[in-house]
């Protein structure tokens, strides 16, 4: 813009240089005042676009600014896009309606509303998974749900519904946390942090997901077995010698609240193996457990309940033990049968010594099984109907005391669902049907049924 603005001053100069040999005459004053005043506009001219190109200049280091910040923002994104990229993410919702039909009278007995309820519970996963290096895997799950669903109404050692969180608001929470690596090429898998040892043990291919199989806690996992009370500090390593086999060793707090982590331990070892017979494949697995967490002895409490022994003069130092197995075995197509079993130490049992009474019935044992058909044979392939029966032994030792029943029995548990998959498995309807008998290990109890419907959403 300078150099215009000295090109006008050169033609003003050379014009009024010019001007008095036009003619050979004299400028008059007019002419000169005219000539100021010509001079004058253009000036003003000039300074008005000397205005507008600082407007413009202006406007241009901003918009390199700008064109800065947005590379910048690019370089951000492409970081964060390229960290994402790393991550996957799986989330569900799991809404359970239930209601109970029979089960006023005990109700009663329990000091509970003498009547029938229909309750509800919901719950929410969300998966967050990430590739650490060529072999690692970092995993996180975040939980949040909210009820109990009838599990409160009904007192069934089997469990009604193992999805309910047992909360009465909502609660958000970490539930595992945990870093995972294969020592590739050996067959050698370990996870260590804050994990679920039941993702690892005691699996079933059709009784082992509340959330898409069996509702009643007795058919996700193997009542016999006295895992961890929760999802605390533990590993787990699987070694493959061959496509066939798979050997699993695992460990975890039995109290999984992080306090005192070597003093109170759960330890399992199991035994896979995953034959193919008749050209159906199968999964056979057999497991011994020891839970270190304080136990009394039977026989003490019996003695103390008969007045022959003070309660002081009573050691909690007893383990629980136990074995058991979980098969599944394809059949026929989408027909996969399954039994679960297993025993444990019934002399043993963890005891309360503020409320006076034992944290549930001793256990003997417990042995369960049923199959699930697919919907392939009715035109609908991920539709899915399963039964399953279970029986929950009780030892009698205690009967009539710390809150047992006067007349201990075995409890026996029958569920029935079928699973009804739309929008191609995003979403599920499943109607379930339940019946337990002598809940609670009560042989006086009435036999109830519980009926519900599971919705399924899976992102």
């Amino acid at each position: 813009m300078k150099s215009v603005a000295a090109l006008l001053l050169i033609l003003i100069f050379t014009f009024v240089g010019a001007w008095p040999c036009l003619g050979g005459e004299q400028v008059s004053k007019a002419e000169l005042e005219q000539l100021l005043k010509v001079t004058k506009e253009l000036r003003q001219r000039v300074e008005q676009l000397e205005k507008k190109l600082q407007k413009y200049e202006a406007k241009e280091k901003q918009l390199e600014a700008k064109q800065q910040e947005l590379e910048k923002a690019k370089e951000e994104v492409s970081g964060l896009k390229k960290a994402l990229g790393n991550l996957e993410f799986a989330a569900d919702i799991t809404m359970v309606a239930q209601g109970t039909i029979n089960n006023d009278d005990n109700a009663k007995r329990a000091g509970l509303e003498g009547k029938d309820k229909i309750d509800a519970a919901w719950s929410m996963d969300l998966d967050i998974t990430s590739k650490i290096g060529e072999n690692g895997t970092g995993f996180l799950k975040l939980e949040a749900g909210q009820g109990d669903g009838v599990n409160d109404e009904v007192n069934a050692i089997s469990g009604i519904n193992d999805d309910a969180p047992g909360s009465s608001n909502p609660e958000v929470e970490v539930t595992e946390a945990w870093f995972e690596y294969a020592f590739a090429p050996v067959p050698l898998v370990t996870t260590i942090g804050k994990v679920d040892l039941t993702n690892y043990f005691d699996a079933n291919e059709v009784a082992n997901d509340e959330t898409v199989q069996f509702l009643s806690s007795g058919f996700v996992n193997n009542v016999a077995v006295e895992f961890p009370d929760d999802n605390g500090l533990g590993a787990r390593i699987t070694y493959s010698p061959t496509q066939f086999i798979d050997l699993s060793v695992g460990w975890g707090e039995a109290d999984a609240n992080f306090e005192d982590i070597i003093d109170d331990g759960f330890g399992i070892f199991e035994i896979d193996l995953k034959p193919t017979l008749l050209g159906k494949p199968g999964t056979y697995r057999v497991y011994a457990w020891l839970n270190g967490y304080n136990h009394f002895d039977t026989g003490d409490l019996k003695d103390v309940a008969n007045g022959t022994k003070a309660l002081d003069d009573v050691d909690d130092n007893e383990n629980n033990w136990g074995v058991g197995f979980s098969f599944d075995q394809s059949l026929y197509k989408n027909v996969t049968a399954f039994v679960r079993g297993g025993i444990m130490d019934d002399d043993v049992v963890r005891f309360n010594e503020d409320s006076g009474e034992v944290d549930g019935a001793p256990i003997k044992g417990a042995i369960s099984g049923g199959f699930q058909v697919g919907g392939s044979f009715w035109g609908r392939s991920n539709d899915r109907f399963a039964v399953a029966f279970g029986t929950v032994f009780i030892d009698d030792e205690l009967e009539g005391n710390y809150g047992l029943p006067d007349d201990v029995a075995d409890e026996y548990h029958l569920e029935l669902y079928y699973a009804l998959s739309l929008l191609d498995g995003s979403l599920e309807f499943s109607p379930d049907l339940q019946v337990i008998w002598n809940p609670g290990g009560d042989n006086d109890a009435d036999t109830v049924t519980v009926g519900g419907v599971r919705m399924q959403v899976n992102f």
